[in-house]
């Protein structure tokens, strides 16, 4: 694989996974074995679902209780052997010099970096895709490994196999953030396009979407829902968010009068473990408080940076 220098822009068209011809050179790229790839290929029954709390760390193998469904989210684990190629997937593709509006999943760029891309707006727009990973179909990934990465058919078809399950993108497979963008690429070129058209400032976090600007035009939010549309997806009604001459929260990250801040809800945290940990009496209890502690302090430092 091609050596990638940092002053460089690494495209698509140099990445190893572009232009792959035959199912030997395939197996060489992912570091495994034709016959492995043939054997996963062939399997029906390649993921476990398990349903994840939002909030916590607790998982269940069965699906939740009508009265607690929205707490829940579904995962499809893959089959061991599978996430290692998947993940090897995600990796070539990360590779790629993604574009400057794009968040996550992005490696060196945070929520942060997201929030901090609209300081000195005055007007801001939030959109939330809904459904991302399942509205990502097989049919999209095939186009990106087909048109954009040149692929022959028989390697684009393995590909789609080892990426999608049930027809789209699963919640689980370590590929599916990174190849939801690239199998999503012309809509969001055509979603940059847009606000760069309007004088406006466009930053996407997975499947949340912000636009900021002096103003944000009814028409370009108009036309950008239209876009989203178009391509196969929908907008969370209920997430739909546009401000002016106040602060923004944009991905847990408060935005106003040009600088970054906490969520008062992150600063109320930080006070309830300072006052906790002022009750207790045991070390122990204190050290583990102090951990906390300091990664609060330290959100704080990155966010404010005081």
């Amino acid at each position: 694989m091609r050596k990638r220098r940092k002053d460089v822009d690494y495209r698509l068209c140099d990445s190893a996974l572009f232009k792959i011809r035959s199912r030997k050179r395939l197996a060489k790229i992912l570091l495994t074995k034709t016959s492995l790839i043939s054997e996963l290929t062939a399997k029906d029954e390649l993921y476990v679902r398990r349903w994840k709390h939002k909030q916590k760390e607790q998982w269940l193998k069965q699906p939740p209780n009508a009265d607690e469904e929205l707490n829940y989210r579904p995962i499809d684990i893959p089959d061991p052997l599978l996430k290692t190629i998947q993940a090897r997937i995600a990796k070539l593709l990360r590779l790629v010099t993604p574009p400057d509006f794009l968040f996550s999943p992005v490696k060196g760029r945070s929520y942060v970096d997201n929030a901090a891309r609209h300081r000195g707006a005055r007007a801001f727009w939030q959109l939330d895709i809904a459904d991302y990973f399942p509205s990502c179909t097989a049919n999209s990934v095939a186009r990106f490994f087909g048109r954009e990465m040149m692929c022959s058919p028989d390697v684009v078809a393995i590909l789609v196999k080892l990426t999608t399950h049930k027809e789209c993108l699963p919640q689980g497979s370590p590929c599916s953030p990174i190849l939801a963008y690239y199998a999503n690429g012309p809509m969001w070129r055509e979603v940059f396009d847009l606000t760069q058209k309007y004088g406006c400032t466009l930053s996407v976090y997975a499947d949340d979407i912000t636009i900021s600007g002096y103003t944000v035009p009814k028409k370009l939010i108009w036309e950008i829902k239209m876009c989203v549309r178009k391509h196969g997806h929908k907008l969370k009604k209920d997430k739909e968010v546009s401000l002016i001459h106040k602060p923004a929260d944009i991905t847990g990250v408060i935005v106003r009068d040009g600088r970054t801040f906490l969520p008062n809800r992150q600063l109320e945290k930080l006070a309830e473990l300072r006052s906790e940990r002022r009750k207790v009496q045991s070390r122990r209890k204190k050290d583990k408080l102090d951990i906390r502690i300091s990664g609060r302090l330290a959100q704080r430092k990155q966010v404010e940076g005081i």
